[in-house]
């Protein structure tokens, strides 16, 4: 008899993203931003009239003015200022695989065994160099990479002499082959590596600073709240020096570099956040619904059954995700 998924099961997060605070200065003529004091961008408040646009909205009130768009917030470029700068942090934590709460000892043994075979594979070298793929394309800036004029990120590693630069349109959000054997890109996927591959108190930490040249008092794209039942627009703001800053949600931030995953048997072609189900919810779709699902897989390689490396190395990009994962109490 095989082992069960366990009621208790649950993994600590092994990619510890910061929020991203946002600022603003000016480009200039070289390849890399001029400014060397940055200041930050303030959310604003925008009272807006404008027309009826949804579907099904009654003859009689499609010539009102649509009251979603009024009292919204807004962030943009300060005037005269052309380029972004996005900063956050990501600290890259040790022990992957080992269940963070677990109520079956023969399920923790079993993993284990497994994570040690899967380390003799390279598999977490797989893993970090798709990380580190995922900052150096810049894919974490989301909106605020479209169609901007350059975009070049800035790591710093354990060495703050000698940050890593990286020009992000070189390389693809797509695939991880355009420019793969980059050599700075394998620098900074070595330190997200040694870091996975360290102990229960073992950590890396990289800096990351993008610079997005936009254009003159342009748009930018903090994360929008929540904002349960009401009509309006509210963008996340952080305080600096006694201002609020526009910002960007660590978690935006951690599900853009866990956009790994394009070892799913689907019709896209492009990868997508590592997640139990595969879903995407911009998209309405759960790419791993059944039998390709996290708790399938996992029950079938602690089980001794055949599973090829890319899903192993699905199961523990969900490792290094984290997740509350038990399953039903009987």
């Amino acid at each position: 008899m095989g082992v069960k998924l366990p009621k208790v099961l649950s993994f600590e997060r092994k990619l510890e993203t910061s929020d991203a605070f946002m600022f603003a200065g000016d480009w200039g003529t070289g390849e890399q931003p001029k400014t060397q004091e940055w200041e930050i961008i303030q959310i604003t408040k925008r009272q807006n009239r404008s027309t009826q646009s949804a579907y099904g909205i009654s003859d009689d009130k499609k010539s009102q003015p649509n009251p979603v768009s009024s009292d919204s917030d807004d962030a943009n470029l300060p005037h005269g200022r052309d380029t972004l700068k996005v900063n956050f942090s990501m600290r890259i934590i040790g022990n992957v695989g080992a269940p963070f709460s677990c109520d079956s000892p023969d399920f923790i043994h079993r993993i284990k065994q497994k994570m040690e075979d899967y380390r003799q594979t390279n598999g977490l070298k797989t893993l970090a160099f798709r990380y580190a793929y995922n900052i150096v394309n810049g894919r974490f800036l989301w909106r605020n990479r479209v169609c901007a004029e350059n975009v070049v990120i800035e790591v710093t590693t354990d060495d703050p002499e000698k940050a890593l630069i990286f020009k992000a349109y070189d390389f693809s959000l797509n695939n991880f082959k355009e420019n793969c054997h980059n050599k700075e890109l394998q620098k900074l996927a070595g330190v997200i590596l040694k870091g996975l591959e360290g102990g229960s108190e073992d950590f890396n930490t990289v800096e990351v600073d993008a610079y997005v040249k936009l254009g003159s008092s342009q748009h930018v794209f903090p994360s929008q709240e929540m904002n349960m039942g009401e009509k309006k627009k509210i963008l996340f703001k952080l305080p600096v020096d006694g201002k609020e800053c526009a910002a960007m949600h660590n978690v935006k931030i951690g599900n853009a570099i866990r956009t790994i995953d394009s070892w799913y048997q689907g019709e896209e072609d492009s990868p997508i956040a590592v997640e139990p189900y595969g879903s995407v919810t911009q998209r309405g779709k759960a790419f791993r619904k059944s039998k390709n699902d996290l708790y399938t897989l996992m029950l079938k390689w602690v089980n001794d059954e055949a599973v090829i490396q890319d899903d192993k190395n699905y199961i523990v990009a969900n490792f290094i995700r984290g997740g509350v994962f038990g399953g039903k109490s009987e």
